[in-house]
C-alpha cells in the first residue's frame, strides 16, 4: 500500500521528494536519472489508486506510437485517419471516466420526468486525477507531429516521464512537448545556488498560499453554503462568490508554485500559469492571466483551427462559444461547468463586440477608467464562480441573496462572522496582488528583492503552517483541480 503523496504531506516532503532528488543527482550523468523520474512519476501517481495507472500508461503508449508513425509517414489520407483515430481514442476514454456517470444519471433522470419506465443503471467509474491534464498533453504532442510542428524526442520512458512528470501530472500546468520533452531528453544544467533558493521560496509560498488561505476561504464557502441551506441566505451571495473566488485562486495558483519549485529542483522549467488574473479589465485580458496554459491550448488547438477570428464577426462569435463551452466542459461533469463556460464566452462576445473597457476608459480617463474595468471585470469574474462552485438547487437562493446590498450582510448575525473572517484573509491576498499587478510581475517573482528579515519571516509562517497542520491532526484538503 502506498501512502498518500499529496504536496501538503509529511511523507512526501520528508521522504517522497529528498529520495527521488538523491537518485536522480546520484544517477544525473547517466540515462537512468530519466528513469528515477518515471518510477518516481509512476509511484505518485500510484499513490491515489493503483489502477489508475492503467488508462494512464495506455494514453502514453498509444500516442508515443501513434506519434513515431505520424513522423515517418507522409501526408496523405491514411496519415489524417491516424491521427483523427488516437485523438477519438483520447477524447473517448476521458469521456468515459469524467461523463458516463453523469450522463447515465441524466438519462435515468430524463427518463423518470418521461414517465418512459426505463431503469437506466447508473454507470459508476473512478475519475483518474488529472486525466484531463495529461489528455491534452498527449494530444498537443501528436497535434503538433501531425502539422509538422514538433518531431519526436527520446525514448518511450522518456515520453511517459514527459506526460506524467510527477509535480505537473495531477494539476498541471498542461504542458508542451516542444517546451518540456528537450528538458526531459537532455541533460538539464545544475540549478545554481540562487535558482535553488528560488525553488525552496516557491514552495513555501505555494504551501503558504495553500494552507493558510485556500483551506481557510473554503471554510468560509462552506459555512455560506450551510447558511443558505439553513434559510439565513441575506447576503451570503456576496460571501459566497468572493470567498470561493479567492480560494480557487490561491489553491490552483498554490498547486502551481510549488510544482514549478519542485520541477526547478531537477533543474526543469515549468509553464507559467497566472498572472494576477483579477486585475484583469476584459473577459480576454483575464483569460491570458488565469490557467494561462489551458487558455494558450484552447487557443491552439481548438480556436484556431476552427477558424479564430479570420472569417467574419459571426464565425469569430460563434468560435469563441464554442471553445469557453468545451473549456467548461473539460472541467467536469455538469451543467454547471457548462453554463460557467458559456457564461464566459457570452462575456467575450459582449466585450468583443461592444468593446466595454475600451468604452470605460474613454468615459472616465486612462486611469480611473482602468480600475473602474478592472471592478467590473472582478465582479463579473466572481459571478461566474457561482455556476462553477454552486449545487444546482442553492443557485436561486444564492442569486436571490444578491439583491441585497452588500451592507446588509454585516446585519445579518448568521452573515457578519464570514464576512469579517473573508475580509482578515482576503486583505493580504489583495495587497500581495495588487503589489504584483504594479510591478508587472507574481508577487512570488519578487523574493529576489526581499531583504532577508522579510524572507525569513515568510519561511517561518509556511513551516509554521505545515506544523500546525499536522500536529493538530488535521488534513489538508485535496487541491481543487485533483479532480479535474
Amino acid at each position: 500500500m502506498i501512502p498518500e503523496l499529496s504536496f501538503t504531506t509529511p511523507v512526501f516532503i520528508f521522504l517522497f521528494l529528498p529520495i527521488t532528488l538523491a537518485a536522480y543527482y546520484a544517477l544525473r550523468g547517466t540515462r537512468l536519472r530519466n528513469v528515477v523520474l518515471f518510477v518516481a512519476s509512476l509511484v505518485f501517481y500510484a499513490s491515489n489508486g493503483l489502477f489508475y495507472l492503467i488508462p494512464l500508461l495506455f494514453t502514453c503508449v498509444l500516442d508515443y506510437i501513434v506519434g513515431a508513425r505520424l513522423a515517418a509517414m507522409g501526408d496523405g489520407a491514411r496519415r489524417k485517419a491516424l491521427f483523427v483515430a488516437s485523438v477519438a481514442i483520447q477524447i473517448g476514454l476521458l469521456s468515459v471516466f469524467k461523463y458516463a456517470g453523469w450522463l447515465s444519471l441524466e438519462a435515468q433522470h430524463f427518463a423518470t420526468t418521461l414517465g418512459l419506465g426505463l431503469a437506466i443503471a447508473p454507470i459508476v467509474l473512478p475519475l483518474p486525477p488529472g486525466i484531463s491534464f495529461y489528455t491534452f498533453h498527449t494530444i498537443s504532442y501528436t497535434a503538433d507531429i501531425y502539422r509538422h510542428r514538433f518531431r519526436p524526442q527520446g525514448n518511450v520512458v522518456d515520453y511517459i516521464t514527459f506526460v506524467g512528470f510527477f509535480p505537473q501530472l495531477v494539476a498541471g500546468p498542461i504542458a508542451r512537448a516542444s517546451n518540456l520533452l528537450p528538458q526531459i531528453v537532455q541533460l538539464p544544467p545544475l540549478p545554481s545556488r540562487a535558482e535553488i533558493e528560488e525553488s525552496m521560496w516557491l514552495i513555501w509560498w505555494g504551501l503558504s498560499k495553500k494552507l493558510l488561505f485556500a483551506d481557510r476561504f473554503g471554510d468560509v464557502v462552506g459555512s455560506a453554503e450551510r447558511a443558505i441551506a439553513s434559510g439565513h441566505a441575506s447576503g451570503a451571495g456576496y460571501v459566497f462568490m468572493y470567498a470561493f473566488g479567492f480560494q480557487i485562486y490561491c489553491d490552483f495558483s498554490a498547486y502551481t508554485d510549488i510544482a514549478r519549485g519542485i520541477a526547478k529542483l531537477f533543474g526543469i522549467e515549468l509553464t507559467r500559469n497566472f498572472r494576477t488574473p483579477y486585475f484583469s479589465a476584459s473577459p480576454s485580458e483575464f483569460w491570458h492571466r488565469w490557467h494561462i496554459s489551458l487558455s494558450t491550448w484552447l487557443r491552439d488547438y481548438l480556436y484556431i483551427p476552427l477558424g479564430g477570428n479570420q472569417h467574419g464577426a459571426l464565425r469569430t462569435l460563434r468560435n469563441l462559444l464554442v471553445t469557453m463551452f468545451l473549456g467548461g466542459l473539460w472541467h467536469g461533469a455538469g451543467f454547471g461547468f457548462i453554463v460557467w463556460g458559456l457564461y464566459h464566452g457570452v462575456l467575450l462576445v459582449l466585450y468583443h463586440t461592444g468593446k466595454l473597457d475600451e468604452r470605460i476608459r474613454a468615459a472616465l480617463g486612462p486611469r480611473l477608467g482602468a480600475a473602474i474595468a478592472i471592478f467590473v471585470m472582478f465582479q463579473l469574474v466572481s459571478i461566474g464562480w457561482i455556476f462553477f462552485r454552486a449545487q444546482p438547487g442553492a443557485l436561486g437562493p444564492i442569486f436571490a441573496s444578491l439583491a441585497a446590498a452588500p451592507t446588509a450582510i454585516l446585519a445579518n448575525p448568521a452573515m457578519a462572522p464570514m464576512a469579517k473572517m473573508l475580509l482578515l484573509l482576503g486583505l493580504p491576498v489583495a495587497v500581495t496582488e495588487l503589489v504584483g499587478y504594479l510591478a508587472d510581475v507574481e508577487f512570488v517573482d519578487l523574493y529576489r528583492h526581499f531583504p532577508l528579515a522579510l524572507k525569513i519571516v515568510f519561511y517561518n509562517v509556511a513551516i509554521g503552517a505545515l506544523i500546525y497542520v499536522w500536529v493538530s491532526g488535521s488534513v489538508a484538503p485535496p487541491f481543487i483541480y485533483y479532480k479535474f
